[in-house]
């Protein structure tokens, strides 16, 4: 299968670049999801798994632009368009199953990641439905354990493994034709001991 991933210049994106041999879209090769939507869409097409993971941040910023979630609905739209199957996978976050308030800002995230969580939900949807050929899935994650995460003063040496997060995305590309896995939730006990 041909994978085509947003963000894959570090962290889990490179991982997923790594195992599945995929190509990369992101800033550092001049792509940038708020920006190039549509060219990022149409680029979709030549794929089997697109797989929706950079995100419109960091999320320290001061606002959510829901870039994940345009994007997902112009793949989504235009895979539809031309009735072509394959998979979607969207890489949201836990943040998405609390509720916060805005201050500080950076809590905006979890407005994007839930908006990302609902429009996933409908494709997925859609695919139950009969009305498109293609899957929809969500990763829903915690903690990643990535150099950038390891490298925060809150690590406590417990995130989910990269190479666990790929195994999620080769179950649902494995699964019968029949068969959309809608979303896959992995918290992480920042306290477990080894």
């Amino acid at each position: 299968m041909k994978y085509m991933i947003t963000g894959g210049s570090k962290g889990l994106g490179l991982a997923m670049i790594d195992r599945f041999g995929g190509d990369s879209y992101c800033r550092g090769n001049g792509f940038d999801i708020t920006k190039d939507t549509e060219k990022l869409a149409k680029i979709s097409l030549d794929y089997d798994v697109f797989v929706n993971n950079a995100f419109d941040g960091p999320f320290q910023e001061p606002w959510a632009n829901f870039a994940q979630v345009q994007l997902l609905y112009a793949v989504g739209d235009l895979w539809a368009k031309e009735n072509k199957s394959g998979y979607i996978v969207n890489i949201g976050s836990v943040g998405s199953e609390t509720v916060s308030a805005p201050i500080p800002s950076f809590e905006t995230y979890r407005v994007s990641k839930a908006a990302l969580k609902e429009h996933s939900r409908q494709w997925t949807r859609a695919f139950k439905d009969n009305k498109v050929p293609f899957k929809t899935s969500l990763l829903t994650l915690d903690r990643l354990d990535t150099d950038l995460t390891r490298n925060r003063s809150s690590w406590t040496g417990n995130g989910i493994d990269t190479a666990d997060i790929c195994s999620y995305i080769e179950l649902i590309t494995n699964a019968q034709p029949n068969t959309c896995i809608e979303e896959i939730i992995g918290w992480v006990n920042f306290d477990h001991k080894q």
